[in-house]
């Protein structure tokens, strides 16, 4: 569904990125595991088309898409979630969750369907639909992006970062989340650094280290690796 073939990105002089390959096939979830400043962002932007790698080629449904431009991808349908939970502050949560629509005709045409998809997944979400995003808890605002990255009706979405600043309760209900989209059909990318929780729900992962891939796997077998182990889980 997705193929990234010998990416590598830079920032003026400094490369980010280094000649990363990577794929995700449909109904996939896939992690791709790293600490702060490992290029994991860097490269969900990348095919987000938000930055455009300096080499290499992306395919999406057997269409590349590296040199298109971000509303294309979008219409694609590749959403990404950002880090940082990135809302729109003084707009309220339906604002907020309405403009995840304007991805696409079919998006905004199954709207309402859609809402009613989210609310079921995050309800309290619908408790506080009137409520301005910035009112909102940490983790509430997180099921906000999520849920305003699914009223996209996206055929890939890309996570990034979701457990971060998160405290352990809040995180176990988005990652239940995480999971039950994924047993529902849903193709998922996941950048994360805790290894733990997305190990716990991808079928594989890559872990990246100063912008360049360093492993790759079935989520056992990283699990059970000692890098891994030492550097992610605390083993």
């Amino acid at each position: 569904m997705l193929y990234v073939k010998n990416i590598s990105v830079s920032y003026g002089k400094v490369q980010a990125v280094r000649d990363v390959s990577f794929d995700v096939e449909k109904g996939e979830l896939v992690a791709l595991l790293g600490s702060n400043g490992s290029g994991k962002t860097t490269t969900l932007n990348t095919i987000s088309g938000i930055l455009k790698p300096t080499s290499g080629s992306i395919s999406f449904l057997d269409k590349r898409i590296e040199n298109l431009p971000p509303y294309k991808i979008v219409e694609m349908g590749i959403i990404q979630v950002p880090e940082g939970r990135k809302i729109f502050p003084y707009m309220t949560v339906m604002e907020n969750l309405l403009l995840g629509a304007f991805g696409g005709k079919e998006a905004w045409k199954k709207r309402h369907d859609s809402l009613e998809y989210v609310f079921s997944l995050f309800p309290i979400l619908k408790e506080r639909r009137d409520l301005q995003s910035r009112l909102l808890s940490g983790g509430e605002q997180q099921m906000l992006v999520i849920g305003r990255g699914l009223m996209a009706r996206p055929k890939l979405l890309m996570i990034d970062e979701p457990s971060l600043g998160l405290a352990p309760k809040i995180l176990a209900q988005i990652y239940d989340v995480i999971h039950n989209l994924h047993e529902g059909g849903l193709t998922i990318l996941l950048s994360e650094q805790n290894a733990h929780y997305a190990l716990a729900v991808a079928d594989r992962g890559y872990v990246m280290e100063n912008g360049r891939l360093l492993l790759e796997g079935s989520s056992e077998k990283l699990l059970n690796n000692e890098q891994v182990k030492q550097a992610y889980l605390g083993i």
